[in-house]
């Protein structure tokens, strides 16, 4: 039996079963945990930690924990200690804040020659997220001097870093993979969308060479905006890509400058493709009324299913977490923003994510789809 169109009851967008949209039910969820007292969020603790210790696993109350994360970026002091005793290691956001001891004790168990390669993994994301010097002279170390679970795993510990925020070039050095800061796009007004200081999907004027889609810059930030001073960078730039080949690309890069400028540097597509995108699917993008947000967010704010399109804090990574690195100085790129894809384009999947490199002005950009 054919499913007929009907109207989301709360915002009218299309659907095709009776009720609420998914994001409207996301955003309604999203405001009951902002609108939760400091004692009720406290009471989630608990009831979190009371799961744990009595059954090792955190399934029914998974997503209450992670939505407490992201919007009310609660301690998980008491959460990591609980987890440790009961071995619990994922979601690695489990040890955000773990207390000394338990790092140092994750820290003794990395640095063992012959554990479970799965538990190595484990540990490596869970210190990650934690964070700190230990953990970071750990890494350094384990790098240096891998250990034998080290054969099993896809990756090097550096990559693992980058789900903290955080990475190391080839001298040893830290580098920040994540701003400090978060900021929502959110839907307003063309008026609101026109002064925005952040536009997603604005036609380039130009056509790829390869397919004939027109460009667009995927986003537009003039950084001269007092909420995004935490970018540093003194200027506009733009992430100028084709959007009919980029999604199928393993690295698609651009130049910026920081008066607005932007350049392709991919001087081939993946593949010889037609033009799937087309001109109305250019339309559909370039007409969406996002906007930044007024106030900044938690850094984790936008780091789940329906987080939305942010720039700044973390992305959710539907795949692995994929920091880039620069095509000019080699070094870890700095994750800059992501797009939500059904939230400007009707029936897209998967997430667009931003990267760069501001001492060699290159931006890296990103698909990923379950």
């Amino acid at each position: 039996m054919e499913r007929k169109a009907q109207k989301c009851k709360q915002c009218g967008r299309e659907i095709y079963f009776d009720g609420i949209c998914v994001s409207c039910r996301a955003e309604n969820e999203r405001n009951r945990i902002l609108a939760m007292s400091d004692e009720e969020v406290a009471g989630s603790v608990r009831q979190i930690c009371r799961e744990i210790q009595s059954t090792g696993q955190l399934e029914e109350n998974e997503a209450l924990f992670r939505k407490l994360l992201n919007y009310r970026e609660i301690d998980t002091s008491k959460i990591a200690v609980a987890a440790f005793e009961k071995g619990l290691f994922a979601p690695c956001e489990l040890y955000k804040d773990a207390p000394e001891d338990v790092t140092k004790a994750m820290i003794a168990l990395a640095e063992q020659e012959e554990i479970n390669p799965s538990l190595a993994g484990n540990l490596l994301l869970c210190l990650a997220v934690r964070g700190g010097d230990d953990v970071f002279r750990t890494f350094l170390e384990l790098e240096k001097r891998p250990r034998k679970w080290r054969k099993s795993l896809y990756v090097d510990p550096s990559v693992y870093a980058a789900y903290g925020g955080w990475s190391y070039d080839g001298d040893g050095r830290k580098i920040k993979t994540n701003f400090e800061s978060c900021y929502p796009m959110v839907k307003g007004t063309l008026e609101e969308k026109e002064r925005s200081p952040v536009k997603i999907g604005v036609p380039a004027g130009e056509r790829c060479p390869q397919c004939d889609c027109a460009l667009v810059n995927l986003m537009e930030i003039d950084c001269r905006d007092p909420r995004l001073a935490f970018l540093g960078i003194d200027g506009v730039i733009k992430a100028k890509c084709c959007p009919n080949c980029f999604p199928y690309a393993e690295d698609y890069f651009c130049r910026y400058t920081i008066d607005g400028e932007s350049e392709i540097l991919c001087e081939e597509s993946p593949a010889a493709m037609e033009n799937l995108f087309g001109d109305e699917g250019i339309q559909e993008l370039s007409s969406n009324l996002y906007r930044l947000g007024d106030s900044p967010v938690p850094l984790r704010y936008a780091a789940d299913w329906e987080g939305g399109s942010s720039v700044g804090g973390f992305g959710f990574w539907i795949q692995d977490c994929e920091i880039k690195r620069c095509p000019q100085c080699g070094k870890p790129m700095t994750y800059l923003a992501q797009i939500q894809w059904d939230t400007v384009l009707e029936g897209m999947e998967g997430n667009a994510y931003i990267e760069l490199c501001k001492d060699c002005k290159r931006i890296a950009i990103l698909h990923q789809q379950t």
